[in-house]
């Protein structure tokens, strides 16, 4: 009896061992036709009609929009997305906000009186939604990189009150320019970015910002953001919760910062120097701003597309993918044309979402936890569309395990890597780096971390909020050294294409990297989505205290 019970049990176990293999064969082999519905042929078709002239450089508020969202939308119910409830349009209300000409800002010094020209030495934003800012007598302090990391113990607001006061920051971190245990060496932080150093300024109390624009750091030349200066710029119609902004921020050339701190009697170069240094402590400066600041402002709303593909045993955690599909429009004529299609920028991405979201509709069974595809809007006037997203999500944040965003896929080749901006930053990374081989493909790091990529894309909105993000464009690895022919394109398209009207769909286009690049993301996504685990930032992170936080229960209140 004893025997046939054991004979009983391990034939039980057997079927089970069976039973369970065959369900993983099936879900791979359900997986790998899904990852084949991924083709240049599809990639090519979205981005020629995206980007083609029909659809007017998909600025928002155009009718290039209503004609991109249709078409993202018709293809969401073709492949049978899913429509979260309210529907697949997600409203992002906005503010176009033009700073006229008759806007005055001047520097008055102990020594000297300085004029600032918008659009000349310098430029101008404001915060909040009114029309008119005025700056009477505001003093001038020098805040050095203007960063306050406790988890760095750093504080460059520590022992100066700057209540109604106007700070002078330095662009980028100390770590851009010095070596420092603090930040991340060459490559730009969290800590560093405008948007950071300006939120820090206002909780400080600050009423504004002067900002000293730097090229040796940034990476573009001052005149790059003075020709913007006119255009009209948008801006979310109601500031991202919980960021404080302040009321105006000016971003002056590097000469006329130096002749602000000359009028003041102070050294601009001694001063930045001593910046770099963890004991730094702000400087007043002998100078006031005064001034004029007049805007107008136009309300409209424009819209994320939203769909997903529900989860077969874990439906309420997401992962989620971003591109956005906006462009910049109609704009002055270069070699007679106006329309600035972008083709790269980024029909590119969202030929990628599309083709995504018909891959994930059509698994036999779905990944164990959900699939949300977000087509984002304005990515182009700040990521406005991925911050209303992060602050107004249709599906929770803290149980969204990651976000993976796809911006500019460059069709020159047939890939051998990926470059990682911001690589070894999250555990998205391991998932990545498989999905990657599996294509024949190794990761490297962004080369010029320094300009501060990571923060210039739609993931870094839900990296502000705790919510592990990667982003990640196909291209060759720097081993072994890339074709001269395919080098030669990426800086053409740089030099003459980037933001232009020739960034357009061509017949010239090699379809096998961007149609890789997709499939790379889809291999991503469902190993994240498949699994169990909860991946999380490195602890080298910036944002890794916000994730822990975000993931704790909450604390039980006791009754009475």
């Amino acid at each position: 009896m004893k025997l046939l019970s054991i004979v009983q049990l391990v034939g039980t176990v057997a079927l089970l061992g069976g039973s369970a293999l065959e369900a993983h064969a099936s879900r791979n082999a359900g997986r790998d036709r899904a990852l084949a519905t991924i083709t240049e042929a599809d990639m090519g078709r979205h981005v020629s009609i995206l980007a083609s002239d029909e659809f007017t450089g998909r600025l928002p508020g155009t009718p290039g929009e209503k004609k991109t969202l249709d078409y993202i939308t018709a293809r969401y119910r073709e492949a049978g997305v899913g429509e979260p409830k309210g529907g697949y349009l997600q409203e992002v209300p906005l503010a176009r906000k033009t700073v006229k000409e008759s806007s005055k800002i001047t520097i008055k010094g102990k020594r000297a009186r300085v004029e600032l020209e918008l659009g000349g030495n310098m430029t101008i934003r404001t915060g909040g939604t009114t029309d008119r800012v005025v700056i009477k007598d505001s003093d001038l302090v020098f805040v050095g990189y203007g960063i306050v990391a406790d988890e760095l113990g750093w504080n460059d607001y520590d022992g100066v009150d700057v209540t109604g006061k106007t700070v002078v920051i330095l662009m980028n971190d100390p770590a851009g320019i010095a070596d420092s245990l603090y930040f991340k060496g060459r490559a730009l932080s969290h800590w560093g970015t405008g948007t950071a150093k300006a939120e820090t300024a206002a909780r400080h109390g600050a009423a504004g910002v002067l900002y000293i624009h730097d090229q040796d750091v940034i990476g573009y030349p001052f005149d790059a953001s003075a020709t913007d200066a006119m255009r009209p710029r948008y801006e979310l119609d109601k500031a991202p919760d919980g960021e404080p902004t302040p009321a105006f921020w000016v971003t002056v050339s590097r000469p006329a910062a130096k002749e602000i701190f000359e009028s003041a009697g102070a050294d601009l170069d001694a001063l930045a120097a001593s910046a770099a240094s963890r004991d730094f402590h702000a400087v007043p400066l002998s100078a006031r701003v005064n001034g004029r600041i007049d805007v107008s402002i136009e309300r409209s709303v424009s819209y994320n597309a939203v769909g997903y593909v529900k989860g077969s045993e874990r439906p309420d955690e997401y992962v989620v993918y971003t591109a956005h599909w906006d462009h910049v429009g109609i704009g002055a004529p270069v070699d007679g044309d106006t329309i600035y299609n972008g083709a790269v920028d980024n029909a590119t991405g969202t030929a990628a979402l599309l083709e995504l979201a018909q891959a994930f509709a059509a698994l036999p069974e779905p990944p164990r936890r959900s699939v949300v595809f977000v087509a984002t809007t304005a990515e182009e006037q700040g990521l406005l569309g991925a911050y209303h997203y992060a602050d107004h999500p249709v599906f929770p944040l803290e149980k969204t395990v990651g976000v993976i965003n796809m911006d500019a896929l460059f069709p020159f080749g047939d890939w051998n890597g990926m470059t990682v901006v911001g690589l070894g930053s999250s555990e998205l990374e391991d998932y990545l780096r498989a999905a990657a081989a599996e294509q024949g493909r190794g990761l490297q790091a962004d080369p010029t971390p320094e300009y501060g990529a990571f923060f210039r894309s739609d993931h870094y909105p839900f990296a502000k909020k705790g919510v592990p993000a990667i982003f990640a464009v196909g291209g060759p690895l720097d081993e072994p050294a890339p074709s001269e022919d395919v080098m030669k394109r990426f800086e053409d398209y740089i030099t003459n294409s980037y933001h232009r009207p020739s960034d357009e769909y061509g017949d010239d286009w090699d379809l096998r990297g961007i149609a890789g690049d997709a499939r790379v993301y889809f291999l991503t996504g469902y190993a994240i989505a498949d699994d169990d685990r909860i991946p999380n930032w490195y602890f080298t992170s910036e944002f890794r205290a916000l994730r822990d936080r975000q993931l704790q229960p909450p604390s039980v209140m006791g009754g009475n």
